[in-house]
């Protein structure tokens, strides 16, 4: 805090931002790999990878993930 400007100087402004982002490209990744068509086949599986490497399965429930969607991205068939 700036003294005596009751103005606030800090990361925590970009934070927020930064975080906003990363959940709206999760929740895309968690519709990418929902979809079950013949045409969305390479974009599941990089999807499912992209969310095993940069999600954790609390996180993933916390954006509307359905457990098994959260149990096959994270089974071990995956090679995790």
């Amino acid at each position: 805090m700036l003294f005596g400007s009751g103005i606030e100087i800090g990361a925590h402004c970009t934070l927020r931002v930064v975080d906003e982002s990363r959940r709206k490209t999760l929740r895309v990744l968690i519709d990418l790999a929902n979809e079950s068509s013949p045409n969305a086949c390479w974009d599941d599986a990089r999807a499912i990878a992209l969310l095993r490497s940069q999600a954790t399965p609390e996180e993933l429930r916390e954006l509307g993930a359905s457990e098994s969607l959260i149990a096959h991205i994270f089974a071990e068939q995956h090679g995790r």
